[in-house]
């Protein structure tokens, strides 16, 4: 693993379908959110890579085991989810801290951008973008994310490639 880094988001779980939804209406699409986290954990090099040579980014996110997300909980149990604080740890240490009402889009505006050019379907599955303080992982690190309110999402960092026969 190669200059793996973190990237902590929240997790935003479509409940209706809609294409073309305006931001008043893209509230009403979401069923829940998913633990009010995940971690859109990307490989940093070839994003570099990417964007030397102008190509999309795609080659460094969408890894195999790359999105780890909690539970998913109702949006009418949340409450209002731009109040709320995402929290990111690396073996206990804070390394992102913000006020979802921060971010550059809001998941109203999140949803109706992307319902422009995709249709939306129950189940789906959208992570928000991250705050700033993007880091480094390598194997063994122990992450956690955390919104207020929301259960969180722990993992461990492990090797994907499989361990050598005798």
């Amino acid at each position: 693993m190669r200059n793996f880094h973190f990237e902590g988001e929240l997790v935003l779980a479509i409940g209706q379908q809609g294409q073309d939804v305006s931001v008043e209406a893209a509230p009403g699409l979401i069923w829940g959110y998913g633990v009010g986290v995940g971690v859109d954990l990307t490989r940093q090099d070839l994003q570099d890579e990417a964007k030397m040579t102008q190509r999309l980014w795609c080659t460094s996110k969408g890894l195999d085991f790359s999105a780890p997300a909690g539970a998913l909980v109702p949006a009418s149990k949340v409450g209002y989810i731009q109040r709320k604080t995402i929290t990111l740890f690396v073996n206990g240490e804070q390394k992102q801290d913000s006020e979802l009402r921060k971010m550059i889009w809001s998941p109203a505006e999140i949803i109706s951008y992307l319902s422009a050019f995709h249709r939306l379907e129950p189940g789906d599955i959208i992570f928000s973008g991250t705050p700033a303080g993007v880091g480094p992982l390598k194997v063994g690190d122990m992450c956690e994310v955390t919104v207020d309110g929301l259960p969180p999402c722990r993992f461990r960092v492990t090797d994907p490639r499989p361990a050598s026969s005798p």
